[in-house]
């Protein structure tokens, strides 16, 4: 009896200590991580210099990362959909969201982000990108807009000094800077990147996806037709143009102004360019910009509470600001960095910054956020190569979009 009791006894003294070791030493868990930042050297950098962080000082966590382009992206991200097999955590762009949580893919993080300390300090449409059925599915990561960036060097030869702050100023100034080799106003007029330029316009006329047809979606092309057609001041080439090249031609000066993104800083402060940064020109019912950028998700299926550590720990640490904004060209999203210094990560953030106070997302569009963009797109691109009146073009949006929105 007495051997039994001593057996008895080192099996629980053994089964104690190794509860403890447990305890003091958690098992390493592995996280999948997608994202598709590869696309630049500068963004590839920063998401490794986050990671790295996080593991020095979480080392129970591993962390597997995959970098694809955007096109293999996405195809990724619908078969993981479709399977049932999702990432742990994935960085998708904003207008992606929707999509992705009806299709049952991503935990919805409500109650976690609702107890969390800094979710208030988000701006209102940065909250919003994260938002859809009104139910929280996403942490934001990077948020940017579009502004106006303008040579200033071609404003003095102008005889211009200040940036165009209506529709009736960018006119007067993209025609007063428009030269036989040079054009006044250069904007992404190609596929999605139309979208983002009309949008915008649409919103500063006081009309919404919704009413397109209406007066305010009527002034909207009537202001880019002025820009393409009327005053000549942004080349019809632009119809063929992304964002990206309308950037690259405002950093090769054939372009006096520009509407685009902070992505845009470190290509025009390597050109040399003395430029600035300005919020869009407002129209009837004032400023309007798009929200864009990436949120970060977490797969329903996945280490959900691990996953949430992480992305809370990268958004609240303060020695990841470089990443965020130099790395990523990130604009500071909450309310407590927006006036932060240690966001200010190049002179011209600030023009940027002023224009994401007014900004909208398109997230409110849902998962038929493609479908919707393609027939705006559409419905631009006929006014502005004279395809259709603006009457028609309207109409044939409006009952495709009607379709989607049903």
């Amino acid at each position: 009896m007495r051997g039994r009791a001593l057996l008895l006894a080192a099996a629980l003294f053994a089964a104690g200590a190794c509860n403890a070791e447990q305890t003091e030493t958690p098992d390493q868990v592995t996280l999948t991580w997608w994202d598709y930042f590869d696309h630049s050297p500068r963004a590839n950098d920063a998401v490794d210099s986050l990671l790295t962080r996080y593991r020095q000082d979480h080392p129970d966590v591993r962390i597997e990362r995959t970098s694809l382009p955007r096109p293999e992206f996405q195809a990724k991200l619908a078969e993981a959909t479709a399977s049932g097999v999702f990432p742990d955590i994935a960085a998708v762009d904003t207008t992606d969201l929707p999509r992705l949580a009806e299709g049952g893919a991503l935990a919805d993080v409500t109650d976690r982000f609702d107890r969390w300390d800094l979710a208030d300090e988000f701006l209102a449409p940065v909250r919003e990108s994260v938002t859809h059925g009104g139910r929280v599915h996403g942490v934001p990561l990077r948020s940017t807009t579009t502004a106006l960036v303008y040579n200033r060097d071609h404003f003095a030869a102008a005889g211009l000094t200040d940036p165009p702050t209506t529709w009736a100023g960018l006119r007067t100034a993209a025609q007063a800077l428009t030269t036989a080799d040079r054009a006044g106003l250069c904007f992404g007029a190609k596929g999605d990147d139309l979208t983002v330029t009309f949008l915008p316009l649409l919103w500063q006329a006081g009309g919404d996806v919704a009413g397109i047809g209406d007066q305010a979606s009527l002034d909207a092309l009537a202001h880019l037709d002025g820009l393409v057609n009327t005053d000549r001041s942004t080349p019809a080439d632009a119809l063929g143009w992304t964002d990206a090249d309308a950037r690259q031609r405002f950093a090769e000066g054939g372009c006096a102004m520009a509407v685009t993104g902070p992505d845009a800083i470190p290509a025009l402060n390597q050109a040399g360019l003395d430029w600035a940064a300005a919020p869009l020109p407002g129209g009837a019912e004032g400023g309007a910009g798009q929200l864009g950028g990436e949120t970060w998700v977490i797969g329903r299926h996945g280490h959900v509470d691990r996953a949430w550590d992480v992305l809370t720990w990268l958004a609240e640490h303060p020695d990841n600001v470089t990443e965020f904004g130099g790395g990523l060209g990130a604009l500071p999203n909450r309310a407590d960095t927006v006036d932060d210094l240690a966001w200010q990560w190049d002179p011209n953030v600030a023009g940027f910054t002023g224009q994401l106070r007014s900004a909208r997302t398109r997230t409110a569009y849902g998962a038929e956020y493609p479908g919707i963009s393609r027939a705006l797109a559409t419905m631009a691109t006929r006014v502005l190569t004279g395809e259709q009146p603006p009457d028609r073009a309207t109409a044939d949006a409006r009952a495709e979009i009607d379709r989607l929105l049903r």
